[in-house]
């Protein structure tokens, strides 16, 4: 995991608007457990049990300090640009992709609660179609649980705000 771990940052931040996420090169491991389900009246939910497997990855983020996080970054800015360079993007800013995407978690819609599921095959589904299109990076904040969503879009508004400062100072 920590291997290339600013890669691995790069190519998930590229990655959580679009449709998948590429599980094997991420930068933290998936969260331990089972994906839970409860059955009501012969419909299949997310089971608010599962909300808790997130728990350890919602600590973190509320302990980590936003602004520390942003000087870190800016530290080592000309790394995340060069792998995202090497990603096949020698036009941009990596900085310009981040707050795209952090915009893009941050306006992640509330569905109603439970979240109804369906299971064609062997993984599951969000029934509502309009769910089930959403991006990866979407689809994370709504399995996770309300609660946890709202700690994780309040600690990267903080960061949006962070990187913002530390950009005007510039």
């Amino acid at each position: 995991i920590l291997k290339n771990i600013i890669g691995r940052v790069v190519l998930m931040v590229d990655a959580l608007p679009r449709e998948t996420l590429p599980m094997s090169r991420l930068p933290v491991r998936q969260a331990q457990g089972d994906f839970l389900v409860e059955k009501q009246s012969g419909d299949l939910f997310i089971s608010s049990e599962n909300f808790r497997r997130y728990t350890p990855y919602v600590r973190l983020a509320e302990i980590v300090d936003a602004e520390d996080l942003a000087s870190l970054y800016a530290r080592y800015y000309p790394l995340f640009q060069q792998a995202y360079e090497d990603m096949g993007y020698p036009d941009r800013y990596f900085n310009d992709r981040l707050i795209q995407v952090i915009d893009h978690l941050v306006e992640t819609p509330e569905p109603e609660r439970p979240v109804r599921l369906v299971q064609p095959k062997v993984r599951y589904r969000y029934a509502d179609p309009e769910l089930e299109a959403l991006s990866a990076g979407r689809k994370i904040l709504i399995r996770i649980g309300p609660d946890n969503a709202a700690v994780l879009k309040d600690k990267l508004q903080e960061i949006r705000k962070e990187l913002i400062e530390l950009e005007s100072r510039r």
